[in-house]
């Protein structure tokens, strides 16, 4: 389709005839023409990822088309790129004051700075305003629902699904989000149902087979959690987030070179690639090449300087270096960009139980769990945390009993369930033989 040109009010002047060029007329042509230029070498800047000429091209723009919002929303992106997300987040207000009512175009870029800042609150606000006013598409509606879940809110993200579930009940994509949302709430086994479900439904579908290949990989159960994998249609078998996942399958089944493998042929086939550059960097550093992944992640740094992974990786790195203290601050970093990174939890309930900080370790574990992203360990090592405390011991009783059934001999398992069991309040046993009832005379 032949893209359309809409003129601006201040373009419309170059459309006048020539024999009207008084004095007035031709300054606000010339004015035209400059902004014009500039539009053309900021969008240019913005094509070569050359941040900075594109901020200097787009604010000659703005400032010399105050009223136009084109200008604006081509200097947020360009913001954006050179790693300043509030200048982005305020060039966008700016844009949006200068337009009628809400424009769901730069409400949704909004939302997306708010989630890059880790300002999960606001970005679930405005993306909720969006769709109360029927101006949300399916797949941000999706998208809500497991910001919804994820920050500990699974009724609205059920609500946020209600909407697309009554038009169309059999939605693969609304299913495995709901799924999805089942295994945050520990709903596992209505989970598991409804993804079998949906694979029987639409077996060549992607993003239920990821989900439930991390959901076996986060059982232990590796074997199943490769089959799916290799039952991904040949067109999504090379993407980013399916060759990671087998990478984390792969690692847990001692296998780092087929996955190092894996990782380094998505990077030679794209060299730009931030996400398989820093799995990457977690898989060579997992291996003990410390060096080397800091070289990987200093790349995936240089390509997006706040990108979640990237950051939890330099602090795997520096772990590995022995120092801890800034292995902390990078997660912490990780943390702030991407509340709900589960790798970065998991390292920083470990760094906070070895310093002997138990509630903030039981704190993060909560968070984790709440995620659907702990493993077995993570499960015992919450309850072994509410045992020491004897607080939600029937909650540590159920998780216990859960890794038990994949472990039922493991001796670690068995003490914490011991522990609890000594925790927990003895019930008083009713009284037995004749009951005497004392009263006066």
């Amino acid at each position: 389709m032949p893209h359309r040109f809409f003129p601006r009010s201040w373009t419309l002047v170059l459309l006048l005839p020539l024999a009207c060029k008084d004095p007035e007329t031709a300054a606000a042509q010339k004015q035209a023409v400059q902004v014009q230029n500039s539009l053309s070498e900021g969008r240019d800047a913005l094509t070569q990822g050359q941040y900075v000429r594109a901020i200097a091209a787009l604010r000659k723009a703005a400032n010399s088309a105050p009223e136009s919002v084109e200008p604006l929303l081509l200097l947020a992106k360009a913001h954006q790129g050179a790693g300043n997300p509030g200048a982005a987040i305020l060039t966008l207000k700016q844009a949006e004051g200068l337009l009628p009512g809400t424009d769901p175009v730069i409400q949704k870029q909004l939302a997306d700075l708010y989630l890059g800042e880790g300002q999960i609150p606001l970005a679930i606000s405005t993306l909720s305003a969006l769709r109360d006013e029927g101006k949300l598409p399916n797949e941000d509606i999706l998208a809500l629902a497991r910001l919804q879940a994820r920050q500990g809110h699974p009724d609205e993200a059920f609500t946020t699904l209600e909407r697309i579930l009554r038009e169309n009940p059999d939605d693969a994509a609304t299913k495995t989000v709901e799924a999805e949302i089942l295994l945050m709430k520990g709903e596992e086994l209505l989970a598991a149902n409804l993804m079998d479900r949906v694979l029987q439904a639409s077996p060549s579908f992607t993003p239920a087979r990821l989900l439930r290949a991390r959901y076996f990989l986060m059982s232990g159960v590796y074997d199943m959690a490769e089959a799916d994998l290799q039952a991904v249609p040949p067109e999504d078998a090379d993407s980013t987030d399916v060759v990671a996942m087998k990478a984390r399958v792969l690692m847990e089944m001692k296998r780092p070179a087929e996955a190092e493998g894996a990782l380094r042929k998505l990077v030679e086939d794209d060299a730009d690639n931030a996400e398989a550059i820093a799995w990457l960097a977690e898989i060579v550093c997992a291996q003990g090449r410390a060096s080397e992944a800091q070289q990987l992640v200093d790349r995936a740094l240089h390509l997006r300087p706040r990108f979640g992974r990237a950051l939890y990786v330099r602090g795997r790195v520096l772990e590995e270096q022995g120092d801890a203290r800034a292995a902390e601050d990078s997660y912490r970093f990780a943390l702030k960009t991407e509340p709900s990174f589960a790798p970065a939890l998991s390292r920083m309930w470990r760094l906070h139980l070895k310093a002997g900080r138990k509630p903030e370790a039981q704190e993060v574990l909560e968070r984790l769990l709440g995620l659907g992203e702990g493993t077995a360990e993570e499960k015992a090592a919450l309850a072994n945390l509410y045992a020491q405390f004897e607080t939600q011991l029937p909650r540590g009783k159920k998780l216990i009993e859960e890794v038990l059934k994949r472990e039922p001999q493991n001796p670690e398992y068995l003490r914490i369930q011991k522990a609890i069991d000594k925790a927990t309040p003895k019930k008083k046993k009713a009284p037995s033989g004749p009951i005497i009832i004392r009263g006066r005379r």
